[in-house]
């Protein structure tokens, strides 16, 4: 094949990713591999970030290993690096990362790339210092780089980004805010003023400091006007609008044309950079949610989607969605595919099984068997279902459903009784006030009972009602903690302590809605240490689940503990141990817990006090989607 061939076939690769067909891009550029003589390694290398953007670390770790081989140099070294970072080879990833930087003495870019991924290895093996150093090393080699290109410095922001919140992270926002203010000093036309915004994004992430998020899109503004062919700035900016307009009309509308425009620029950029951009599924994630929030937008909504899952065939997310989409159509072998796809993407995870139990569920005779066939062998390949985890996972999902749905249909039977016992009790009231003493004593007594069995049961209905979180935004995690244990204490003398793990990422959906879910575990915690003075814990920290990032909130009381005949009954609305409580609070936190696709564990000991884990999934702060090492503190991809 000739280099005319060989370049041809690269950049069909390109379009076929730009478009998000990862398969055919992988085939288009394999044969470009193949047909390439020893020394060329441009379609190998666009194979391994191919591999990489589609989370395959052990097929990337192979391709960038022949690259080095073919291509002696700091670009080849930095792409291994990256590769075993993928393959979770952190020793062997350090040990790239590290002889890229020794041959890369006057590359500022390569340089910077370099110290992050060294800051990702020092995080995942728990040094704290040692991933401050790197992280603050690589901000200042980038920040060569800007005072340099200062209106090409797109492709280095979200390296950057990254750098400044591993920086923060590990305490050294000052530092931070120092070099930008150098930077900006000596670069006015420089991107100092979008970096400002990441760094103050991140602290109030961690709440260090009282910001606002207007101060955020504020200098993201005053970022687009100095720079305003910058795609990264426009993609914060809108992520930002998007996450904090709430149901704004006029500003939802505004923000899909800029998401559309990014998309078409991103599509013709890809096609170039020859791999699936992280900025492009994110786009597409961002056009899917707000689509979806539109009865008329389904079908937008379900092209988004699917454009974000051909980038990205991971996002179980973007799969369970799909196949709710189907079910909603009454289309269930369509939505059986996307449950299928949600399943082998999210291994463990509870949304993807949770969609499982209502595909199922929707099908109907021999149907309903073959889509449990189907499922179980997904999950388990070669493996008799019955010997498997993926049987009871199934299972205890579709157990979930069920009851939230007749949970569901007890909520809306129950307001016909409600509205019931008002009239009830306005009818009392009414009489009441037209009779004479003696039998408006007795109205009263009856008008007091009638009222306060219409409270109990509105008490009931609201802890059936199954949350929506119909305003989602960008959740800190150590604000809402701390608004929530500031509140319980104004409730509680119990002494309630808190600690919560560095480099946390924000939570996405309803900031009211979490903020009840907590109040309400840290009150009853707090309720059951007051007649033993004991006292309260409250931890977060970063989890994970079937690969998932999750937050992990954990409540500990030194309490009474709970028996364990009473532990399965703990989530049963009405059901409770105190003389004075309603047996609704845990009802209600469940349920804003699952739909925000999270799970609540509870361990007890009668004695020994009291454990409530809230396992929340979140996403790496407001503009994840631009990193080019999209991982968590600690290794793991998005």
């Amino acid at each position: 094949m000739t280099k005319q061939g060989r370049a041809a076939l690269i950049e069909l690769g390109g379009r076929y990713a730009a478009l998000g067909l990862a398969s055919a891009a992988r085939g288009a550029l394999l044969r470009a591999h193949r047909a390439a003589p020893e020394g060329e390694t441009d379609a190998a290398r666009r194979l391994v970030e191919l591999a990489i953007a589609t989370g395959d670390g052990d097929s990337a770790r192979g391709l960038a290993e022949e690259v080095v081989r073919r291509e002696r140099g700091p670009a080849a070294r930095l792409l291994l690096g990256r590769a075993q970072l993928e393959a979770g080879a952190l020793d062997a990833a350090r040990l790239s990362l590290s002889g890229a930087l020794e041959a890369a003495a006057g590359d500022h870019r390569l340089r910077g790339r370099a110290h992050v991924g060294l800051a990702r290895v020092a995080v995942a093996q728990g040094d704290r210092a040692g991933a401050g150093a790197n992280a603050m090393t690589a901000l200042d080699e980038l920040l060569l780089v800007a005072a340099q290109v200062p209106d090409g410095f797109d492709d280095d922001l979200p390296v950057a980004e990254e750098a400044i919140k591993r920086a923060v992270a590990c305490d050294r926002g000052g530092d931070v805010i120092d070099s930008l203010a150098r930077f900006a000093e000596a670069t006015p036309a420089g991107p100092h003023h979008v970096l400002l915004a990441v760094t103050r994004a991140a602290q109030q992430s961690r709440g260090e400091t009282d910001i606002r998020d207007a101060d955020i899109e504020a200098e993201l503004v005053r970022a687009l006007a100095a720079h305003p062919a910058s795609r990264a700035t426009r993609l914060y900016l809108a992520e930002r609008r998007l996450f904090h307009a709430g149901r704004d009309p006029v500003v939802r509308r505004d923000v899909v044309v800029e998401l559309d425009r990014l998309a078409a620029d991103l599509a013709r950029a890809s096609v170039e950079g020859g791999a699936p951009s992280a900025a492009m599924a994110r786009v597409y994630r961002m056009l899917a949610a707000v689509h979806s929030d539109d009865p008329a937008g389904t079908d937008r909504a379900e092209q988004a989607y699917r454009a974000a899952l051909a980038l990205h065939p991971g996002d179980a997310g973007a799969a369970a969605a799909l196949a709710l989409i189907g079910l909603s159509r009454g289309e269930p072998d369509a939505a059986l595919d996307d449950a299928v796809r949600a399943v082998r993407a999210g291994g463990s995870g509870r949304l993807a099984w949770r969609t499982a139990a209502r595909v199922v569920a929707a099908t109907h005779g021999l149907d309903a068997d073959d889509a449990v066939t189907s499922l179980l062998e997904t999950a388990a390949p070669g493996a008799a279902p019955a010997t498997t985890d993926a049987a009871a996972r199934l299972l205890s999902a579709t157990a979930e459903v069920a009851r939230e749905d007749s949970l569901t249909g007890v909520h809306a039977r129950g307001h016909r009784l409600k509205n019931l016992l008002g009239i009830i009790g306005a009818r009392v009231r009414s009489a009441r006030k037209l009779a004479g003493p003696e039998l408006a004593g007795r109205l009263a007594d009856l008008e007091q009972e009638v009222t306060g069995l219409y409270d109990e049961w509105a008490t009931y209905l609201r802890s059936l009602q199954q949350p929506s979180a119909a305003v989602i935004e960008l959740v800190p995690v150590a604000p809402l903690i701390d608004e929530v244990v500031r509140a319980a204490r104004e409730r509680t003398p119990v002494i309630i302590d808190v600690t919560i793990d560095d480099g946390l990422p924000e939570l996405r959906g309803d900031r009211l809605l979490l903020r009840e879910a907590l109040l309400n575990v840290v009150h009853n915690a707090a309720e059951a240490c007051e007649a033993t003075s004991g006292r309260v814990q409250v931890t977060a920290r970063a989890g994970r689940s079937g690969g998932a990032p999750l937050v992990d909130i954990e409540i500990a009381d030194t309490g009474p503990g709970i028996p364990r005949a009473d532990l399965a009954r703990i989530f049963s609305p009405g059901f409770t141990t105190k003389d004075s409580g309603s047996g609704v609070g845990l009802v209600i936190a469940e349920r804003v817990v699952a739909s925000h696709h999270g799970r609540i564990l509870v361990d007890s000991e009668v004695g020994d006090g009291t454990r409530v884990t809230l396992m929340l999934p979140s996403d790496l702060g407001g503009f994840a989607g631009l990193a080019s090492f999209p991982v968590l503190p600690g290794g793991g991809r998005r």
